[in-house]
């Protein structure tokens, strides 16, 4: 277990009462504004102090009320990056990052040339910080935490001041900064598409309590946390590779297990970079044999799993290399004579396929399928229940 915190905190009407493991996967710490996400984030980094209750990271105690222990900010081998980071200084942005490299005690694991290349800040080494804009001292800030080498990095809705174009660029080295340099990630956001661009790990907090916490997949077997989030209704989620962008046709194309997909151009996706995409099951249609002269471009061939009775309609399970649900009519799946274990392609039109991090400009987030063949039923129907169901 990398951290685990139970402390509370109250601050005037607010009051947090939290309860929380984390363990050396990237998470994502989603809640609406006054949830307690940037308070949470703050008594971890050693910004705040609680007024009881322990934390404690790989073993070792950050805070300690009966101990009358609290180790200083400084001390913790944790980094931040929160929305106000980066005060106004007529320090130089190479004077800063210098610093923070000098200062580094730990096995120095990114070279401070590499950041200042991949986070794009040469032409800005000069700049004094007060000069720099908001995307400016966001990238600055970063580089400045991941420069000290910390056992968890935090990150306050780190995303939204950023363009698209650098957040194609971050997401890699937040991805590689887990995965290579043992650098787990705490990812606060309001945003449920930014985070799950990064993990599916969440905890979902509301109003100072952590109402629930695991995969998405876990978490969506709980309808009232589901509702919470903004889901109406669990449909699929697959994980995709880009491989070419084509503006000639309006197309980027990708892969998922070897099968290729066409999807709408988002040329500031890098190729060769991975991203998550959501389809309605009731956007995907079924037919016996390839479909030649017709305009939807993906026919993916794949095995029935199970035939899913949903009211008037049936949800058909099928494996194509990854798991998704199509839904489609009992007259439709009578007419066919659908039978599990039989072949059938999915049809997809490109319009169809959402990516994941256009979630949250939605009318309605849906999401479900994701992986394991998992699925999820009624959301809409169900009353809203108490959240430890």
């Amino acid at each position: 277990m990398l951290l685990e915190m139970d402390v509370k905190l109250r601050r005037g009407n607010f009051v947090l009462n939290s309860q929380l493991e984390l363990n050396d996967i990237n998470t994502g710490l989603y809640g609406k504004t006054g949830a307690g996400k940037s308070t949470i984030l703050g008594l971890i980094a050693g910004l705040i102090q609680p007024q009881s209750g322990r934390i404690v990271l790989d073993g070792k105690l950050l805070f300690d009320s009966r101990k009358g222990i609290m180790m200083p900010r400084e001390q913790r081998p944790i980094s931040a990056v929160f929305q106000s980071d980066i005060t106004s200084s007529t320090e130089s942005v190479y004077e800063t990052l210098t610093s923070a490299f000098n200062r580094t005690l730990a096995p120095r694991r990114l070279k401070l040339e590499f950041l200042i290349e991949i986070l794009e800040l040469e032409s800005i080494l000069n700049c004094q910080l007060i000069q720099l804009s908001a995307n400016e001292r966001k990238r600055v800030a970063l580089a400045r935490s991941l420069l000290k080498s910390p056992r968890l990095l935090l990150l306050d809705e780190t995303f939204a001041t950023l363009g698209q174009g650098y957040r194609s660029q971050l997401l890699p080295i937040l991805r590689r900064s887990q995965d290579e340099l043992d650098l787990p990630i705490l990812y606060a956001s309001q945003s449920l598409g930014e985070i799950l661009e990064l993990t599916e790990q969440l905890i979902v907090m509301d109003k100072g309590q952590v109402l629930r916490s695991g995969s998405l997949r876990e978490i969506a077997k709980h309808s009232s946390v589901l509702r919470h989030l903004g889901i109406r209704q669990v449909d699929n989620i697959i994980p995709v590779n880009i491989t070419k962008h084509d503006p000639s046709t309006g197309t980027t194309m990708a892969h998922s297990n070897g099968l290729p997909l066409t999807l709408r151009l988002r040329q500031e996706l890098p190729v060769n970079s991975q991203c998550k995409v959501s389809i309605r099951a009731s956007d995907v249609a079924l037919s016996r044999n390839y479909i030649s002269g017709i305009s939807i471009q993906n026919q993916v061939k794949g095995q029935i799993c199970a035939l899913i009775p949903n009211n008037d309609s049936m949800l058909v399970q099928i494996d194509c290399g990854w798991t998704i649900l199509a839904e489609i009519t009992l007259g439709a799946c009578q007419q066919m004579g659908l039978m599990e274990g039989e072949e059938v392609y999915c049809l997809i039109k490109t319009q169809a396929i959402i990516y994941l991090a256009d979630l949250d400009i939605l009318p309605h987030q849906r999401i479900v399928s994701y992986g394991d063949n998992y699925y999820y039923l009624g959301l809409e129907n169900t009353l809203a229940n108490d959240f430890n169901m």
